[in-house]
């Protein structure tokens, strides 16, 4: 008679399984609060476990391996599984046998990608384009609202970086903004997502407008859940790691150069100063500079720009000039992602998984 082969993870259901995981990593929380373990199950798919009760007994060791009994989906972005409060529990188990992982193209629904699924890694950059509802822009409420831009960028430099921008005030043309950017990232399964990362998570908004399109009649039912089939590596950490205050300088004392847009390269037929002078007095949760007459170009900018663009019937504007300062400004961050990433600063100050794609880079090329 055969020996079972373990359970990999991707096998874990909403109403509980037992599952052995390798616990390579600690994360403690809040005080009172369980940790958050990292662990990599016996197909090589790294994961994290989040404990819901402090009084769960978890491992205090990592390398071992363990059998998690009661783990369920996670529905939250991330490759993720929880052990409910109560229902679960953890025992030292022996070394499994180790189980290889089946081609996506094999799996019937595949909710967790294996890790090496595939060696592709994607910049992605969000731009949002505030509807004036509530208090700015909030990634958790989709009405505060919509999307701008979205730029994808392959990072190993293979082709061009692509920009999808909006065109028309109408809703109907972000829907179909997000239709492409829905087709491109469905054939990146596997592939890691790399996102600069702000108070507005850029994948969080991504989700959450595409969930919205998905009731419409553009985008297809269930185009949020492609994001739900790559990786997601998120790059705020670096600045952190790096003892800076923000990413901008962290990036200058890793000797990465990063030029701001500048309004002044761009004749758009308007002051600065015109759309900036209320802004002391108004409030807004979009960071702006300062001194309205600085060139720099930020997020405030841009919302201000791209609602002259969409809206705005002005003889004085240049609309080629202003479509190129805007298509420019959302595909800023795609090449400083890049950088990042293939010169090992990601994978040092953000994301350890990515140190394999780094590898797999050196040696083949």
């Amino acid at each position: 008679m055969n020996k079972r082969s373990p359970r990999p993870a991707r096998d874990v259901t909403d109403e509980g399984s037992g599952v052995p995981l390798r616990v390579d990593r600690i994360a403690d929380g809040p005080p009172e609060s369980a940790p958050t373990l990292y662990c990599t199950d016996v197909e090589g798919t790294e994961l994290r476990v989040t404990v819901r009760d402090s009084a769960t007994a978890t491992p205090s060791e990592t390398g071992g391996w363990y059998r998690f009994d009661g783990v369920v989906r996670s529905r939250s972005l991330g490759t993720e599984l929880l052990l409910p409060s109560g229902d679960g529990g953890v025992e030292p188990l022996d070394v499994p046998e180790r189980g290889t992982h089946p081609p996506l193209s094999e799996l019937d629904d595949p909710w967790l990608i294996q890790l090496g699924a595939s060696d592709d890694v994607l910049a992605v950059t969000v731009q949002p384009r505030p509807t004036g509802r509530g208090a700015g822009v909030r990634a958790e409420d989709p009405e505060t609202f919509e999307i701008g831009a979205v730029c994808l960028d392959y990072c190993d430099g293979a082709g061009d970086t692509t920009v999808y921008h909006r065109e028309e005030p109408d809703t109907r043309d972000e829907h179909l903004l997000l239709e492409h950017v829905a087709e491109d990232i469905s054939e990146a399964a596997g592939a890691t997502l790399v996102v600069r990362g702000t108070d507005r998570s850029p994948l969080e908004m991504l989700h959450a407008r595409l969930a919205l399109a998905a009731e419409g009649d553009v985008v297809d039912a269930g185009a949020a859940e492609v994001l739900d089939d790559c990786f997601h590596a998120n790059l705020w950490r670096v600045a952190a790691r790096a003892g800076a205050g923000t990413l901008d300088e962290a990036t200058g004392q890793l000797d990465i150069e990063v030029s701001p847009v500048s309004l002044d390269d761009y004749d758009i037929g308007v002051d600065p100063a015109d759309w900036r002078e209320d802004w002391e007095t108004d409030v807004d949760s979009l960071s702006g500079v300062s001194d309205p007459r600085d060139p720099r170009m930020s997020d405030r900018d841009y919302a201000t720009l791209v609602e002259r663009y969409l809206t705005v019937e002005d003889e004085t504007m240049e609309s080629a000039q202003l479509a190129n300062c805007l298509k420019t400004y959302a595909s800023a961050d795609v090449s400083l992602l890049r950088e990042l990433v293939t010169r090992g600063v990601a994978d040092q100050l953000a994301c350890p998984r990515l140190a394999g794609y780094r590898l797999h880079r050196d040696r083949s090329g």
